[in-house]
């Protein structure tokens, strides 16, 4: 695999594809393969006659189905994009899409809106823009704080932003302990604990927005991220400016998680695990792990979200539960068993 990336992800692009049309026919409702692609062919490019196939299959397909299992694949693609961004940019393994505070933001910020009804001037996507502004709020504060002068100490951005992250957590609590009815309370706990269900086509414009430019400019900047692991010395003596590669990597690493935790609530052990199983396939070279580990990412969440609609019928579980469920062993696991250190080729 180290030697054919582009083989590989021409590969997991296509088990991406497979996956999804797979995981749009699951649910309670079984949808054949085949129907699947016919609908979605369909209404993508005209082309194909769906005369014969239910309304009712054509709704759950197109208008249930494809934006949520659209949402997962992206979902699980930007936070482990901002899981490599943040492990490269702190030299820390443990470093994850919610090492600096967003997270717990997004949080404050959706719970402020459920129980309080503030930003209700916004209707249907309160919450979402109560966890966007929660999220991008918290990644300011966090930077601002930990700035030196002209540069920002990745040490000392990880040690502010657990602060942070326990400060808004705080605040998150109380609005919980204040709510005036179970509902809100109820509210709160099943965002926080992560969901695709909700998907809708409007959210997805916004996810897509930060996502694709958010790649291009993580996969630009490899060879700098590469450098960095090198330590600081030898990326200056390369001629890289290193405190605009921190200052990029930080905003589009906060972009990226502040954007999905606001559409889907907070997902952990995505953006942790993955890029751990990448490195440990393809070594360290971030031209290598960027791509693949975006691909591989978006397969794992949407298979996540399958088994959360089917393991707990007619129920959902959240996937929060499953993904860290499935993460903290298999991690525990690359660091007991396969004797896996961060940055190693």
């Amino acid at each position: 695999m180290r030697e054919h990336v582009g083989i590989t992800c021409v590969f997991l692009l296509i088990l991406l594809i497979l996956s999804m049309i797979l995981a749009i026919g699951i649910g309670p409702v079984s949808i054949p393969f085949q129907t699947v692609w016919q609908v979605v062919l369909h209404r993508l490019t005209g082309i194909g006659d769906v005369e014969d196939i239910r309304m009712s299959t054509q709704n759950i397909v197109w208008h249930l189905r494809t934006p949520r299992v659209l949402m997962g694949a992206m979902v699980g693609a930007a936070l482990t994009l901002s899981g490599v961004a943040m492990q490269s940019f702190t030299k820390n393994p443990l470093a994850s899409p919610y090492v600096l505070g967003v997270s717990s933001g997004a949080t404050f910020g959706a719970s402020l809106a459920i129980v309080t009804g503030a930003l209700s001037f916004l209707g249907a996507y309160s919450v979402q823009g109560g966890a966007f502004i929660g999220a991008m709020a918290a990644i300011l504060i966090v930077y601002y704080m930990a700035k030196s002068g002209k540069e920002v100490a990745p040490i000392k951005l990880v040690l502010v932003g657990t602060a942070i992250s326990a400060m808004f957590t705080a605040f998150s609590n109380f609005l919980i302990y204040k709510a005036p009815d179970d509902s809100k309370i109820r509210e709160v706990t099943f965002w926080t604990l992560g969901s695709v269900a909700s998907a809708q086509w409007e959210e997805l414009l916004p996810l897509f927005v930060v996502l694709i430019p958010g790649f291009l400019c993580l996969y630009a900047l490899s060879t700098s991220m590469n450098a960095l692991l090198m330590g600081e010395s030898s990326a200056v003596t390369l001629g890289i400016n290193i405190n605009l590669v921190r200052k990029i990597t930080v905003f589009l690493s906060a972009a990226l998680t502040g954007t999905a935790v606001a559409v889907t609530g907070s997902i952990g052990f995505v953006g942790l695990v993955i890029p751990h199983i990448v490195r440990s396939m393809v070594g360290a070279d971030h031209r290598k792990v960027i791509p693949i580990s975006t691909l591989l990412g978006a397969i794992f969440l949407v298979w996540v979200d399958v088994g959360a609609r089917m393991l707990d019928q007619p129920s959902e579980i959240p996937i929060g539960i499953i993904t860290s469920m499935l993460g903290a062993p298999v991690f525990l696991w690359m660091i007991r068993v396969r004797k896996y250190s961060f940055g190693k080729s």
